[in-house]
């Protein structure tokens, strides 16, 4: 009897374990049976390990002390007190104060025998310059050259066997590739980020740079540091932050370096090509205005320079340099820049519909070196509301007491921008009130009466080009009719 009591509930146990583990394995909503999955054996893929490059290249990573003088300017709170005056006498003239201002950046060593790359405003109007290495031996530092235009400075100290780091390709470098920064932000010395490539070629104004952007964290002190790729090598020199973002710095381009350093070691400064002109990028409607889709929009030629002497004029595109094509403005600086003063280099032009060739000696980017105001209603003449709807702006003639308020040169002849619509095309492209309009279509305006007679004549898609006179210098714009 036991026995089979003993085998019943046997018998009964496993018919719960069966149960509960086929219901283990079915799906709660379907009653079927589960899918069971095999375990994976799939590599993890891991993140690189920088500690062998930051090894390398630390070593190779000074901090800059710069040390500016200034002098503040006399003051003083007793100068006009009569009892003052009395003891120290009517002459008596309070001294300027001379104060001192010290700041700190980064550099890195490019040569056994001392030579040091760093930003230019590390060190600029620095009285006295110390390099400080890694492993704590401080040297004074000479400057040997600068060129502010790209923010560079060699500096050299009297050193030898001093480990340097190799400079790489930046122009291989490519948009998502693992980078590192070593500098000394906010003074924590030789400290090592990573981040990768966020983009190339960015502008941060009109000058010549092209930086690389990088995430790796920068911040003040970075300034003049290496950015390092996984090689070891330098492809870019740490040197900006965006403020209003984080982690979106720049970095200077190591091949613009490696392209100047010459220069640098043997006069002191960059000798720089130029043309003597100021150039735009095309907009859609220059392109359609002057039918053509690429090439540099000459603004303004300055008399005498090397574009004068030629023949170039504004108005022209210029579309290429040898056999170099011109896409946009950017292009022209960075090839005419590559050159040195004295080159001559051909320039192709599209002017009027047809190609023009020009030979063009150049000069030096050294020798290539006014404010409108709101007017009242009462100044503002009676322009037809059509003028108005066409550009986004109505005008006026430019009267003696106007010329007078907005100091225009005697010999300036044109209309007044007046009443301008901050949602028109001609806002977006900065013309202002006070901006004065000389050329339509390229021929002069001589009155206001003129000007719309000409605009009226227009139909809406039309393309115009203007000329205009703003802040002390000429322009080229093209508008679409609306």
């Amino acid at each position: 009897m036991m026995k089979r009591l003993k085998f019943g509930i046997t018998i009964a146990l496993v018919a719960v374990a069966a149960f509960g583990w086929g219901y283990l394995f079915r799906d709660l909503t379907t009653g079927h049976p589960k899918k069971v999955y095999a375990a994976t054996t799939k590599k993890i893929v891991t993140l690189p390990d920088f500690s062998g490059i930051a090894e390398t290249v630390n070593p190779a990573v000074v901090t800059i002390e710069s040390t500016v003088v200034f002098q503040h300017p006399a003051i003083s709170p007793f100068a006009n007190d009569d009892f003052f005056r009395f003891f120290f006498g009517p002459d008596f003239q309070p001294q300027p104060r001379t104060q001192k201002q010290v700041s700190w950046g980064s550099g890195f060593i490019i040569s056994k025998d001392g030579y040091i790359v760093t930003n230019n405003h590390v060190i600029d109007k620095a009285k006295k310059i110390v390099i400080t290495l890694k492993d704590g031996r401080k040297f004074d530092a000479k400057v040997v050259g600068t060129d502010p235009e790209i923010d560079i400075a060699l500096l050299k100290i009297d050193a030898k066997n001093l480990q340097s780091v190799p400079l790489g390709d930046s122009d291989k470098v490519k948009v998502g590739e693992w980078v590192i920064a070593i500098g000394n932000p906010l003074m924590y010395d030789h400290t090592v980020t990573a981040g990768i490539i966020s983009a190339k070629g960015r502008k941060l104004g009109s000058g010549l740079e092209s930086f690389l952007q990088t995430d790796a964290a920068i911040n003040f002190g970075n300034s003049g540091g290496p950015l390092v790729n996984m090689n070891g090598e330098v492809i870019g020199v740490n040197t900006a932050i965006s403020a209003q973002g984080q982690n979106i710095g720049f970095a200077v381009p190591i091949n613009m370096v490696k392209s100047i350093l010459p220069d640098l070691k043997k006069y002191g400064k960059v000798e720089r090509g130029a043309l003597g002109v100021t150039v735009s990028k095309l907009s859609e409607t220059d392109k359609k205005a002057f039918g053509i889709d690429h090439g540099a929009l000459v603004q303004t030629v300055q008399p005498g320079m090397a574009a004068d002497r030629a023949g170039i004029k504004p108005y022209d595109i210029i579309i290429k340099v040898d056999n170099n094509k011109i896409k946009t403005n950017d292009d022209l600086v960075s090839i005419i820049s590559s050159h040195k003063p004295g080159d001559t280099v051909k320039i192709t032009v599209f002017r009027n519909g047809q190609k023009k060739k020009f030979k063009v000696k150049l000069d030096s980017r050294s020798d290539f070196n006014g404010k409108g105001r709101e007017n009242s209603k009462e100044e503002q003449n009676n322009t037809p509301k059509s003028i108005k709807e066409k550009l986004g702006f109505s005008v006026m003639d430019i009267t003696p007491r106007l010329k007078y308020q907005l100091r225009l040169p005697e010999d300036l002849n044109g209309v007044v921008i007046t009443d301008i619509d901050p949602l028109s095309e001609a806002y977006d492209k900065f013309l202002r009130e006070g901006t004065i309009i000389t050329e339509l279509n390229r021929k002069p305006v001589m009155s206001a009466s003129q000007f719309v007679r000409e605009i009226a004549k227009t139909k809406k898609g039309d393309i115009i080009i203007l000329k205009v006179y703003q802040q002390g210098s000429f322009r080229i714009l093209s508008l679409e009719v609306k």
